[in-house]
């Protein structure tokens, strides 16, 4: 019995039907793999993508926007990242997105900026178009009480501001603001100290920051000096008459010490007389002591008469009335 005369479809019917039926399981069971809207998004953004790639990274559980809107600028930008390239880079733990957006950037700016770097930079940061930002747009420093000595002795305290910017080609360089700073206020002390009088440098403050450029304060750091100008200057202390002070303090200190030491010599020589005087005066009553037992002994031995001891004793009375008499008369002429 022929089946398909009964149903009044003839076998070319069936099998158009049959095709049609496979078309739409097709369209079915690719609708429901692949996700048709990143698919149609890359193919009219002029950046196609297989839909088995699609049902790769889906699988592998990658964000298809990041990296289907990162396959497009790439493309878009003609930066040349394949979508091997992109998907590494996202599984390495990096931003597609902002790694192209700041490629782009720099690009466009003339920043120095290489691939590898911007890799680096982004899987170690992620902030890489934070750090383009700033080496594109510079940014203000200021240091404040830088100071030192002119040569007419007068401290001079300056303040600086300047602009810095990122150095991408240093940007992992161990020498970063912190040394430009240093290396700033080392060249406007040297400056200062050159400057031979206080009210010339006064007059003209840029001297302090003459030729900086020249200077090449930036070498090795990874930030750029933009600018370095002159905020303000102030006068410090008068150094050499602050010196002049110490020298005399401390000629008078000398001074003071010497004389201190002659006076304790002098009053040594007093003492030392003193003790001399009181040891003759020991010697002389010792002496005296010796006196009566020797004219004892003179008298004893026939040598010397009663009437001679008298006559002594008389000579030393009328000596002593006579000292006497003179020290008084002195006395009453100075009454």
């Amino acid at each position: 019995m022929n089946y398909t005369s009964l149903l009044g479809v003839s076998t070319t019917g069936i099998v158009f039907i049959a095709l049609g039926g496979a078309l739409l399981l097709f369209i079915f069971l690719f609708c429901l793999l692949v996700p048709i809207k990143y698919w149609v998004h890359a193919m009219l953004s002029g950046a196609y993508i297989p839909s088995y790639r699609l049902v790769a990274l889906r699988s592998r559980k990658i964000d298809l926007k990041k990296i289907v809107e990162a396959y497009i600028l790439s493309k878009k930008s003609k930066m040349g990242f394949s979508l091997d390239q992109l998907e590494a880079h996202y599984l390495s733990g990096g931003d597609c997105m902002e790694l192209l957006s700041a490629l782009v950037k720099a690009r466009g700016t003339n920043i120095p900026l290489n691939v590898a770097l911007a890799k680096t930079i982004d899987l170690t940061s992620h902030n890489l178009n934070e750090v383009i930002d700033s080496a594109i747009e510079p940014k203000p420093i200021s240091i404040e009480s830088i100071s030192a000595v002119t040569q007419d002795s007068i401290e001079l305290i300056v303040a600086v501001n300047g602009t810095i910017k990122v150095n991408i080609e240093k940007y992992y360089s161990e020498l970063g603001e912190e040394t430009l700073r240093n290396r700033i206020v080392n060249f406007v002390i040297s400056n200062i100290a050159l400057s031979g009088n206080h009210k010339t440098a006064l007059s003209t403050p840029e001297i302090f920051v003459k030729d900086w450029q020249k200077a090449s304060l930036d070498e090795g750091c990874s930030v750029i000096l933009c600018d370095l100008q002159v905020k303000s200057v102030d006068i410090g202390r008068d150094i050499g008459a602050e010196m002049a002070t110490k020298r005399a303090e401390r000629e008078k200190a000398y001074a003071e010490l010497d004389a201190q030491k002659e006076k304790n010599a002098e009053m040594q020589r007093e003492l030392q007389m003193k003790t001399r005087v009181e040891e003759m005066k020991g010697e002389v009553l010792s002496a005296e002591a010796e006196v009566p037992k020797a004219i004892a002994d003179a008298i004893k031995e026939g040598r010397f008469s009663v009437m001679d001891y008298y006559k002594l004793m008389n000579l030393q009375a009328d000596t002593a009335l006579r000292r006497s008499i003179i020290s008084d008369e002195k006395a009453k002429k100075r009454g």
